[in-house]
């Protein structure tokens, strides 16, 4: 009967070799190598793909550098070992210019069917920028106006900005019942933005409409929960009546005297 320190001819034991290490760094930056070419993407575009997937700026070089000798985060690592979302295809789309562009407050109006009859919504939404392509919006405060609802529509929205066009998806946060799409062109001066949305006119359904974004401008320190809006009729016509050529809304041209 062998002993337990016996070694088999077939078999090396590492423990028998004291001066082995395995290369765990190296290991790991090739896992961070292997998943960007596994999305055939160059160092910018992961860096930015990272940055959206962790929810903080990764820059280019840095990703870089996990792939050739720094040891990359947990967080990183778990991402680009076969854990990261498939690319959309408007991600191969770049964005004409940086989605950071397009941060802040909007004045948006659209119509809606409501009772078989048009209906007239006005808000101000904010816009974030999550990436260099990527943006989200939330329509609130200040509350919305939803002519002849109770409750309004408060939306929350996510799109990819593709050359000059955002295109993305909404869904209603005050009834869940409304989601859908959305696409928006975005004129020279980023200022104005339209185009349509689609959504759930019921279960067998599309509803669809134009839907039109205003830069606003607010000054430093005003408080957006403490204002209301104006009439969402005279809004929707204050909003479609504006070019690309105008200085944006302020506050006292949409809030309520």
């Amino acid at each position: 009967m062998s002993s337990a320190h016996d070694v088999s001819a077939d078999v090396v034991s590492l423990t028998a070799r004291r001066s082995y290490r395995a290369d765990y760094k190296g290991l790991a930056c090739a896992q961070v190598r292997a998943g960007r070419e596994r999305l055939g993407l160059g160092h910018d575009e992961f860096a930015e793909y990272l940055s959206g997937l962790l929810g903080r700026k990764i820059p280019a070089q840095l990703a870089k550098r996990w792939e050739q000798s720094n040891i990359p985060p947990g967080d990183v690592l778990l991402a680009s070992n076969g854990q990261m979302p498939s690319r959309s295809l408007l991600e191969t789309v770049p964005p004409a210019f940086p989605a950071g562009a397009l941060a802040g407050p909007w004045v948006t109006c659209y119509q809606f069917d409501h009772g078989g009859k048009p209906h007239h919504h006005a808000d101000i939404a904010v816009i974030t920028a999550e990436t260099g392509s990527r943006i989200r919006a939330v329509n609130h405060p200040p509350e919305p106006h939803s002519e002849g609802r109770a409750r309004p529509f408060r939306n929350e929205i996510s799109a990819t900005l593709a050359g000059r066009h955002l295109v993305g998806e909404w869904v209603n946060t005050s009834d869940t019942r409304y989601y859908g799409s959305v696409q928006l062109a975005v004129h020279s001066g980023e200022a104005v933005m339209e185009g349509i949305y689609a959504g759930v006119g019921s279960d067998v359904e599309v509803s669809e409409g134009d839907w039109k974004w205003v830069r606003l401008e607010v000054p430093p320190g005003a408080d957006l929960a403490g204002i209301t809006l104006r009439d969402p009729v005279a809004l929707y016509e204050l909003v479609m009546s504006r070019s690309c050529n105008d200085a944006p809304l302020t506050l006292d041209d949409v809030r309520e005297d």
